[in-house]
């Protein structure tokens, strides 16, 4: 379901990647990771006619509309966009002193699942790093998180996790969601050469054959496009 989400992405994955899996996809600020998962949502949902939900935390679901048409990557109403509002909607998380955000985006997720069945397939979370920030005991986030990951997988979904985070010296990231996630997806930019380049690059995908070579990425006309590797490799 992904190789053909993105021009050139078939360049890395040399086969597909198969249902229920819950992938991180990981990057400094400005590696375009927002665009890169709405990009695989938008395409795979249109052509399969399934549904997905992707949640904002970040920013309201307007302000994303129009990030995500200003640099041409295509709407489709596949894609629900949901953003903090719809959760506080949701439940009367406000009055606690602790609230579990976690459970509660469960919930909401759950609830669309409900309303469109198998329809619905693919599901992601933007980002880890502001919903963390809402949540005070870590022992207690990352615990409701192997939760939250079982919950996805229970419920057939792809589900995109965003991180801010780059790669250290050439060592992948290493936190406990990495561990616990299907796959991990990087992006980041590449400054030898006198330029800056983006790219992406696999480091883990359960079940499928990929890459792990960086892949020089661009936004064209039509959003993104994957080139082949970077040549600093």
């Amino acid at each position: 379901m992904l190789r053909d989400t993105i021009s050139g992405f078939d360049k890395i994955l040399r086969t597909d990647v198969d249902v229920p899996k819950v992938v991180l996809v990981i990057g400094p600020p400005g590696s375009m990771k927002t665009s890169f998962c709405f990009s695989v949502m938008a395409k795979h949902l249109a052509t399969a006619g399934q549904m997905g939900m992707y949640l904002t935390l970040e920013e309201s679901a307007e302000s994303h509309v129009r990030n995500m048409r200003s640099i041409g990557i295509p709407f489709t109403n596949n894609v629900v966009i949901a953003d903090f509002t719809d959760i506080r909607e949701l439940e009367e998380i406000g009055n606690d002193d602790s609230p579990d955000y976690i459970s509660t985006i469960e919930k909401m997720v759950k609830k669309f699942k409900e309303k469109h069945g198998k329809a619905f397939t693919m599901l992601t979370v933007d980002s880890l790093g502001a919903l963390y920030s809402l949540m005070d005991d870590d022992a207690s986030v990352r615990k409701s998180m192997y939760h939250f990951f079982k919950s996805m997988r229970d419920l057939g979904l792809f589900t995109m996790l965003i991180m801010e985070g780059s790669i250290s010296e050439g060592r992948f990231y290493s936190g406990s969601e990495a561990f616990l996630s299907d796959g991990v997806v990087y992006l980041g930019m590449d400054s030898t050469k006198g330029k800056v380049t983006r790219f992406v690059q696999v480091g883990k995908m359960r079940a499928c054959e990929h890459s792990m070579e960086r892949h020089a990425v661009e936004v064209g006309k039509g959003g993104l496009q994957v080139l082949g590797p970077l040549l600093s490799n």
